[in-house]
Order: structure tokens, then sequence, then C-alpha cells
């Protein structure tokens, strides 16, 4: 089965985790990218590599002026129908590199499949509304403003009457990694009609393998890892972790900061032991902090189904985390890790005494972790659910 899997990045977060894992699960598919500055042989760029180095260089506004890279991107998605595979497989999609005009093009004439790593397919342009629930009725007035992918202007009613005109009406077939994601889709306007399917994010295997290289070492006194794609956006709850970590007495943990920004965000941390890696885009490095942390700090106000805490239980460290999305689904308060009773920086805190209180409990709630992440989220099952769903999707389409 040739799939095509699009993306808008090569490499960055937990939607580029997800694409390579399926493209390893998937040798024969290929992978088409829209951004970035340079990728590798065997990845389709949307944009011309030569253009795409120009374009994140101080050549950047002349080359934007001759060949604008949104309408060259657009072009070249719609072009995908006469691409050389079964099925195509979008996953992160904001109306940046294509419009949405273009999506339900190429929907309506090649067999397709979007995975949901977030909702702005079903909202006025945000990824996640939080409290809002102006996507129900019609967007406007959004205070979600500035917060990607949202500029400071709204467009927000625009941008969900452009998705009730050209995708609604369209039988799509959806990839939720959680329920709670799935439900959202379901019962929001813009996707009643289409076909959801559940299917959670796997642990990549790769990370595993590098876990079972060598021992944890001998740790002196306690260890927090918290691994942020960004620190410096909000989205991604470093604001939570300065709360939650703003008065605590002695002893102070030590701390691990990996991702962009770790120094920015070490400098913002005083008082405290700190060590920045920066952005972590190895497995092997990745497991290394595992194994070296005793447990895994995650605040995040809103998120769908994280592979960062996914991985954080193949690894066994104890996961504190906030109450968010499917973080409710990847772990069991007191079990299989330890929830906050409210995303916020005190309930964060309280949640983190608890699990630093009782070093047994701690370290069977990290076992117990490990064995369900290993039982309910491997790539085996992760590869079959997308195989069942392709065939199903091709049998559907050749029936028509």
């Amino acid at each position: 089965m040739k799939v095509l899997y699009v993306n808008n990045q090569y490499r960055l977060g937990g939607a580029e985790t997800v694409v390579q894992q399926l493209r390893r699960g998937f040798p024969d598919s290929q992978l088409a990218v829209a951004d970035g500055k340079t990728f590798p042989a065997e990845v389709r760029p949307l944009y011309p590599r030569t253009l795409a180095r120009l374009h994140h260089s101080r050549f950047h506004g002349l080359v934007e002026r001759i060949a604008p890279r949104a309408q060259w991107t657009d072009r070249a998605f719609r072009r995908l129908v006469d691409a050389p595979c079964d099925l195509l497989h979008l996953h992160n999609f904001h109306g940046r590199y294509a419009t949405v005009e273009s999506l339900a093009y190429v929907a309506q004439r090649k067999p397709f499949v979007w995975t949901f790593h977030a909702l702005w397919g079903v909202t006025g342009g945000c990824d996640h509304p939080r409290e809002c629930r102006r996507y129900l009725d019609a967007c406007g007035e959004c205070p979600q403003l500035g917060r990607w992918p949202l500029g400071s202007h709204d467009d927000t009613a625009a941008q969900l009457a452009l998705k009730l005109a050209h995708l609604a009406p369209l039988p799509l077939q959806v990839i939720a990694p959680s329920r709670w994601l799935a439900e959202i889709v379901r019962f929001s306007r813009v996707g009643r009609k289409w076909h959801v399917h559940h299917i959670p994010n796997a642990v990549d295997a790769a990370f595993v393998t590098q876990l079972e290289k060598t021992a944890p070492p001998d740790r002196k006194g306690i260890t927090i890892l918290i691994v942020n794609r960004n620190f410096r956006d909000e989205q991604k709850g470093f604001p939570i972790v300065q709360s939650a970590l703003a008065e605590w007495a002695s002893p102070r943990p030590h701390l691990l900061l990996a991702g962009e920004n770790s120094d920015w965000a070490r400098e913002r941390l005083s008082g405290w032991s700190c060590e920045s890696f920066g952005y972590v885009s190895d497995a092997a490095t990745l497991a290394k902090l595992h194994r070296a942390a005793d447990i895994f700090l995650f605040a995040s106000p809103a998120e769908n189904f994280p592979c960062v805490v996914l991985e954080a239980m193949a690894a066994g460290t104890c996961v504190v985390a906030t109450p968010t999305g499917g973080v409710n689904e990847q772990l069991e308060d007191g079990v299989t890790g330890f929830l906050a009773s409210e995303i916020s920086g005190s309930a964060l805190a309280e949640a983190l005494h608890r699990a630093l209180a009782d070093e047994s409990l701690r370290k069977r709630v990290g076992e117990a972790a490990r064995l369900h992440a290993a039982r309910e989220f491997s790539e085996a099952v992760f590869f079959e659910r997308h195989r069942q769903l392709y065939s199903q999707v091709l049998d559907t389409w050749h029936a028509r």
C-alpha cells in the first residue's frame, strides 16, 4: 500500500514524530513537506529546495516577492491528486501552505485521511478553544487572538464560514488520537458528517530501543525532567511550571530542561539548579535524559494526546501532569501517573508534592506506566489500526 503523507514540517513536534513512525510502518510510503529550509533526499518538498533555502536567508523578501511561498505550495498541494500513491494522509494543516478550498478539492479527488493533532479543522482558526465555545455557533470576537496559529487580526468568523462551506459537507475520514478530541469533532458544526476514527498515538520504537541500551545511572537527589517544544510558547505551559515552582521550599529537586529556548527558561527559574539542553531531536539523547530523571513534569494547559507523555511512560519515569485533553486518557491518577486536580500552578505543585512524598509509590507508578504504555500504545497496534482504516477508506472509495 503506497501512502503519501503530507505535513507542514519535517521535524518539529508530536505530529512529526507520528509521521516518522507511520513511514516506518508503511515502508512504501512517501512524505511531502511544505515548510522548512532543508529536507532529506527522500522527502518531497512542496516548495523547491533551492527556493526553500533562500527563503530562510537574507534573501527572504526577494524570494517571497518573486515566488510567494503560500501560492506555490497551494498549487503543489492541489497537484497531489495526481501523485502515484493509493492514498493521501494529511497531518498538520493550518491553512498556511494551502487553502481550505484546496483541501476540499484534494479530498474529493483522492482517497484521503486527515489526522487531527489539534482542533484547527473545526474552529475559526485556533488550535485549542479551551473554555470558548464560539466555534459551535459562529466565531468572532475571539479570545485566542495572538496565540498561534491565530494572528492579531480577527478573521475567525470568516475562517469558520469557509470550513462550513467547503469541508462540512464532505464525508471526510478523520483520525483523532484522543477520545476527547474525537467527541469535540463529532459534535462540532464543521465535523458532524465526518467519519471520526479513534487511533491513539504510539510510543516510538526507536525511543524504546535507546532505553534498553544501558541501565539508569545512580541518582543523587531527585531530578525532574521538563521537555517543551518551545518554552516561550505559553500554550506549552511554562507559566504553569513557573507558578508551581515559585514558592517551593527546600530541598529543591534538580531540573533538566529540554526544548527550544530552554536557556531562556532556566534564567526565569532563579534559585533552582537547572541544566539546559536546548531542542532535543534524537531518541538517544532524550532516552538519556529520562534515565537521569525521577519525575517527568508536564504542564500544558491544552493538548491532544502528547507523544512526550507516552515517551515518559515508556521510560518508566513517573509523570506529573495537568489534566488536559487526552492526557486524562493516558494517565490514571495515582496508578500510572499523578494528575493535578485542575490546570493551575498550585494544583500542579500539589500533585508534584504527592509524587515526591513517597518514593516507593513513585517507583510503582512509573513501572505501572511503563507496562501500560507497552501494552496499550505499541507501534504494532498503531500500525495495524492504520492499515485497517486505509483498507476501509480505499474499499469505500472504489465502491463509489
